[in-house]
C-alpha cells in the first residue's frame, strides 16, 4: 500500500466533505451551537418551573372548621415560605379539585379524642405532589406538637421519650463522584449520538454520493489499488467522526462551566461545589474511547452506505444502523450494570460503560485495555470487510431489483426465486408481528396463543411466495430426504446439542439470574401432565412452521447465489437465534439454526431440518416432563456447573459427532452440483 496515494485520496475526500453543508452542520454547528442552547434553555426552564411552583399559592378546604392550633400552624408555615396557603370553602370538593379551584381537600373525623384527617388531591394536576408534601409536613409538625404536649402533661422528658435512639447518615461521596454518576448516565448516549451524526453524513457522501455523481467509476480508472482507495476514504470519514466527537465533549464541558459559573439553580442542585479540574483525567480517557469508537462507526457506516445507489437510499439503509447503535448506548442509564470482562468486549456497550466508569472514578486499567483491544479489533475487522466489499463490482455498481412485494404481481415472472431483499423484508415483518401480535396472543391465550403464533409464522412465507409466483418446490426444498441424510442430521444434532449444552452451562455460570427466566419459560410453554399435547404444540408445529420460514424462504433467499451459500447458512442461523429474543438462548439457538441450515443445504430437503428441529424440541419436552415428576419431592433446585475436565470431554465428543455427520453429508462434486442447481 502506497501512503502517498492514500494521502491524495484523503485530501480529495476531505475537500468534498467540507463542501457539503449537511456534513458541516452535523459535525460543527450542531455540537457547538445546538447542544449548548438546548442544555441552557432546559436548565433555565427547570429553574423557572421550580421557582413558579414555590411562588404559587396553595388553596385548601376543610370538611369542618379545623382547630385553632392547626390554623395557627398553617399561618406560621405561610410566613416562613414564599408560597401562600389559603383556607377556602367549597360545596363540591371533587368538582373544585377537578377544575383546579382548590389544590387539596381535607376531611376531618374524630374518634375517642383522636383527630383523623384525610388529604384529598388530584394527582393529574402538576403541583399535586408538592401540595401533598407540604400538607404532610404541616400535619407532621402538628402531630409532634400534640404528642409533645401529652408527654409534658405526663411529666416525662420529651427528648428522651421521643428520641431514645439517635442516628445520622453521613455521605462520604465526593462532589466529583456524584457529578460523575449523573454525567455517566447521560453523557455516553449524547456522545455516541454525536459520533453517529459525525460519521454518517461523510460516509453517505463518500460512498453513495460518489455513485450518484458518477465519480466512483473515475476513481477506479486511476492507478491505485482498492485498499488504497478504501483507506483514503476511511481516514477522511474517521477524521470527521473524531472531530465531531471531540467537539461534542468540548461543547458539553463548556456548557457545564457556563451553568456552574452563572449560578443556575438546577446546576447547583445537581453538581454542588464540583471542581472541574477533577474531571480532566476522566475526560481525557473519554475522548480517547470516543475517538476509537468513532473509527468503528465510520467503517460500519461506510460498509452500509456502499450498498446504496443514491444519497436517499443510503439514508434509508443507515437508519437501522442508528437504532442498533443507539439502543445499546442506553445501558449507561441502567443501574447495577457495570464494566466487566463480559461487557468490555460487547460493541457500543463497552464504550458506554467505560465512559460511565471513568466519570465515576471506578477505572480498571485491565478493563480499559480490554475495551481498547476489542474496539481496535472491530476497526480492523470493519476495514477488512469494507475492502472486500470494494472488490465486488456487483455491490458497487450492481443494479439489483427492488423488493418484489412492491411490484405489481402481473409484472412478476412465474417461478421467481426470492432475493436477499425479500428475505430481509419477510424476516422484519415476521419479527414485528411476533413482538406485537405473537407476544400478546401467547400471553392472553397461553398454549392456544402458541398455536396461533406458529400458524402466523408459516403463513407469511407461503403468502409471500405465492405473491411473487415462486416455485414452491425450489423455494421450500420440498423433497423427500435420503436415509443417509436423516442419519447424518440426527448425528449432527447430537453433536451440536452437546456443544449448545456446554455454552448454556457457561452462560448460566456467568449470568445465574437467567435461571429464573428459563424456569418461567418452561412453566409458560408446557402443559403439566400432558406429554402428547406438549410434543404436538412445542415440537411438531415449530418443526414444520419455523422450518418453512427459516430453512425454506429465508435460507433460499440468502443462498440465491451459489458462492454465498456458506454465508446464507450462517446468517439464517443467526436470524433464527435473534428471533427467539432471549439473551441466554440467542447464541445456542443460533448454533442450532446454523446446523439445521447446513443439513438442508447439503440434502436439499427441508424434511431434514424438520427432523432435527423435532428432535431438539421433542427432547426438551420429554426431559422437562420427566424432570417435573422426579423433582416433585426435591427441595433444592440449585444449578450444578460443569468442571473444565467435563467441558473438555463433552466438547471432544461433540466434535466427533459433528465430524461424522459432515462425512455422511459429503457428496461427490457432480451430486453436489445437481443439489445446488
Amino acid at each position: 500500500m502506497r501512503f502517498k496515494m492514500v494521502k491524495t485520496i484523503f485530501k480529495k475526500e476531505m475537500i468534498d466533505i467540507l463542501r457539503d453543508k449537511r456534513t458541516l452542520f452535523m459535525g460543527i454547528i450542531l455540537p457547538l451551537i445546538l447542544y449548548p442552547v438546548i442544555m441552557i434553555i432546559m436548565t433555565q426552564i427547570m429553574t423557572m418551573s421550580m421557582g413558579s411552583i414555590e411562588e404559587k399559592d396553595i388553596n385548601i378546604a376543610f370538611e369542618k372548621n379545623p382547630s385553632k392550633e392547626l390554623v395557627s400552624l398553617i399561618e406560621n408555615q405561610t410566613d416562613k415560605n414564599t408560597e401562600r396557603i389559603n383556607i377556602v370553602t367549597t360545596n363540591n370538593y371533587k368538582k373544585d379539585l377537578q377544575d383546579g379551584n382548590i389544590d387539596a381537600y381535607i376531611g376531618v373525623k374524630g374518634k375517642n379524642k383522636i383527630e383523623n384527617y384525610k388529604i384529598y388531591i388530584n394527582s393529574s394536576k402538576e403541583n399535586s405532589s408538592s401540595v401533598n408534601s407540604k400538607l404532610e409536613e404541616i400535619f407532621t409538625i402538628y402531630k409532634d406538637s400534640k404528642v409533645k404536649n401529652k408527654i409534658e402533661q405526663s411529666k416525662l422528658d420529651v427528648k428522651e421519650t421521643l428520641n431514645p435512639v439517635v442516628y445520622q447518615t453521613v455521605d462520604v461521596a465526593e462532589d466529583e463522584d456524584v457529578a460523575g454518576l449523573v454525567l455517566g448516565g447521560i453523557l455516553p448516549f449524547i456522545l455516541i449520538m454525536g459520533v453517529l451524526l459525525g460519521a454518517i453524513y461523510p460516509a453517505i457522501d463518500s460512498m453513495a454520493g460518489e455513485k450518484e455523481r458518477g465519480t466512483l467509476e473515475t476513481l477506479f480508472t486511476l492507478p491505485i489499488s482498492n485498499l488504497e482507495l478504501v483507506m483514503g476514504k476511511y481516514m477522511a470519514v474517521s477524521l470527521c467522526a473524531i472531530v465531531t466527537a471531540i467537539l461534542n465533549v468540548v461543547s458539553i464541558l463548556m456548557t457545564l462551566v457556563y451553568i456552574l459559573t452563572t449560578g443556575e439553580l438546577t446546576g447547583q442542585l445537581i453538581f454542588g461545589s464540583l471542581k472541574l479540574s477533577s474531571l480532566v483525567f476522566p475526560l481525557f480517557i473519554t475522548i480517547i474511547c470516543v475517538c476509537l469508537f468513532a473509527m468503528v462507526v465510520s467503517a460500519i457506516s461506510m460498509c452500509v452506505c456502499s450498498l446504496a445507489k443514491s444519497f436517499k437510499d443510503a439514508q434509508n439503509y443507515i437508519t437501522p444502523v442508528m437504532f442498533l447503535v443507539l439502543i445499546p448506548s442506553y445501558v449507561s442509564m441502567i443501574p447495577n450494570i457495570s464494566l466487566d470482562r463480559t461487557t468490555s468486549v460487547i460493541p457500543v456497550v463497552n464504550i458506554s460503560l467505560l465512559i460511565k466508569s471513568v466519570l465515576t472514578n471506578n477505572t480498571n486499567l485491565g478493563l480499559i485495555a480490554l475495551v481498547f483491544i476489542s474496539n481496535f479489533a472491530f476497526v480492523i475487522l470493519s476495514v477488512i470487510i469494507l475492502s472486500k466489499m470494494f472488490n465486488s463490482e456487483e455491490i458497487l455498481f450492481g443494479n439489483s431489483r427492488n423488493f418484489s412485494f412492491l411490484e405489481k404481481r402481473s409484472n412478476i415472472k412465474k417461478g421467481t426465486i426470492p432475493t436477499v431483499s425479500d428475505g430481509v423484508i419477510l424476516y422484519a415483518v415476521g419479527l414485528v408481528l411476533l413482538i406485537y401480535v405473537g407476544s400478546y396472543i401467547q400471553l392472553k391465550f397461553k398454549m392456544t396463543g402458541i398455536v396461533l403464533t406458529q400458524v402466523m409464522i408459516i403463513s407469511l412465507p407461503i403468502l409471500f411466495a405465492f405473491y411473487i409466483k415462486s416455485d414452491f418446490k425450489k423455494v421450500f426444498s420440498l423433497k423427500l430426504p435420503k436415509f443417509k441424510h436423516l442419519l447424518g442430521s440426527g448425528i449432527l444434532w447430537i453433536g451440536c446439542y452437546l456443544l449448545v449444552f456446554i455454552l448454556t452451562n457457561i452462560i448460566m455460570y456467568y449470568f445465574p439470574q437467567n435461571q429464573e427466566i428459563v424456569e418461567g419459560l418452561n412453566d409458560a410453554l408446557f402443559i403439566k401432565d400432558n406429554l402428547l399435547l406438549n410434543l404436538l404444540i412445542v415440537a411438531v408445529m415449530p418443526a414444520i412452521c419455523e422450518e418453512m420460514f427459516f430453512r425454506g424462504f429465508i435460507l433460499t433467499s440468502f443462498k440465491n447465489n451459489q458462492k454465498s451459500y456458506k454465508g446464507a447458512i450462517i446468517f439464517s442461523g443467526i436470524l433464527f437465534g435473534i428471533m427467539h429474543m432471549d439473551f441466554i438462548r440467542i447464541i445456542p439457538t443460533s448454533i442450532l439454526g446454523i446446523s439445521f441450515a447446513y443439513a438442508v443445504c447439503k440434502s436439499n430437503s427441508i424434511g431434514v431440518g424438520m427432523f432435527m428441529h423435532f428432535l431438539n424440541n421433542g427432547f426438551a419436552v420429554i426431559v422437562t416432563h420427566m424432570s417435573s415428576k422426579l423433582v416433585q419431592n426435591v427441595n433444592s433446585s440449585e444449578l450444578t456447573y460443569l468442571s473444565i475436565s467435563q467441558i473438555s470431554v463433552i466438547f471432544i465428543i461433540s466434535l466427533m459427532f459433528i465430524s461424522l455427520a459432515v462425512l455422511l453429508f459429503k457428496e461427490k462434486k457432480k451430486e453436489f452440483k445437481e443439489i445446488t442447481e
